[in-house]
């Protein structure tokens, strides 16, 4: 049974032995396969490709999005500029483009709108408030208060009418509001009601001045507007006088005191940075100490000295100024 199973597979194998003999050099002769269009001819057998060590296929997924984003470089910094007459440097081929920052401008140094402080407007729209120098005219009309004299029935009335006071005032303002300096004036009048019923029955030609000179202080309310309220105060001397004039000479009565409270309150209306003008209220608190008499220029023995009896009396004027450099 063994023979006749090997025969057969023996036969078998002899046949496919002869075959390929046989179709071997038909095989070879046999031109080879063309590719497809497109496809480049394949030029020998290529070793595989093996990653390098830490390539982006080694590494793991967290690290993958990591590596996926390149960081981009700095621009490089902007080349000085070239002196004058000096070739200008060429600008780098490929060199990054100017990085900007959105949603923020810098201000340019030789804007004069950066670089200038800010301007105050003044207030009101008015000019600035003054400094320095500062120096005022005034006159209004003054009435005579109080006694002149401790005496009985000495009512200052009496010897002295009404004046006309002219005042000038010379200071310097440190800071906007507070301003020191010195008042001089002097004020022209008529005698009272007694004094110029003897100069009429005597023929008599009589007047009245009251000089009066002191330092001050003044604080001005509202120094940087049009309208500039302001209140004063000041100390001084107080002389006033009654003149007489006949045909047998000249003679006077002069009577002195302490000027104790010169109190002012006004309003200045600046109209320019030079110019001002407005109303003034005036109370001169004084208190005559001595009186002297004098004929034809010289002082009458026994008639002058020093008043026993002395009172309190004032002076209340009202009026305008003139304000320079207000």
């Amino acid at each position: 049974m063994a023979t006749l199973v090997q025969g057969p597979i023996a036969l078998a194998a002899l046949s496919f032995a002869l075959t390929l003999l046989l179709a071997g050099p038909v095989l070879a002769q046999a031109p080879a396969p063309r590719p497809p269009p497109g496809v480049a001819p394949h030029e020998g057998p290529r070793s595989p490709e093996i990653a390098a060590p830490g390539s982006a296929d080694l590494l793991p997924p967290d690290r993958e999005a990591d590596m996926a984003a390149p960081v981009a470089a700095a621009p490089p910094p902007s080349p000085a500029a070239p002196a004058t007459g000096a070739p200008a440097a060429a600008e780098p081929t490929g060199s990054a483009p100017p990085v900007m920052t959105l949603g923020y401008d810098a201000p340019s140094f030789e804007d004069p709108a950066f670089d200038a402080p800010p301007v105050k407007e003044p207030a009101d729209g008015a000019l600035p408030a003054a400094r320095g120098v500062q120096m005022a005219v005034r006159s209004g009309y003054a009435i005579p208060m109080g006694d002149a004299t401790g005496a009985g029935a000495d009512e200052l009335s009496s010897s002295f009418g009404g004046q006309v006071p002219v005042l000038i005032e010379v200071g310097v303002k440190s800071g906007d509001s507070v301003f020191f300096g010195l008042y001089a004036g002097l004020g022209f009048g008529g005698p009272g009601s007694a004094a110029d019923a003897q100069c009429s029955s005597s023929g008599l030609s009589c007047d009245a001045q009251t000089f009066r000179i002191g330092p001050e202080v003044q604080v001005h309310l509202h120094p940087a507007g049009k309208v500039n309220p302001w209140l004063g105060y000041g100390l001084g001397l107080e002389i006033s006088t009654i003149s007489m004039r006949g045909p047998g000479g000249n003679a006077s009565m002069s009577l002195m005191g302490v000027e104790l409270a010169h109190l002012m309150a006004g309003v200045d209306f600046r109209l320019s940075s030079a110019l001002g003008a407005g109303p003034v209220l005036d109370l001169s608190l004084a208190q005559y100490s001595s009186m002297t008499m004098e004929l034809n220029g010289v002082e009458v023995p026994g008639a002058s000295g020093q008043i026993a009896e002395t009172a309190l009396h004032a002076w209340l004027s009202l009026g305008a100024r003139l304000v320079l450099f207000p």
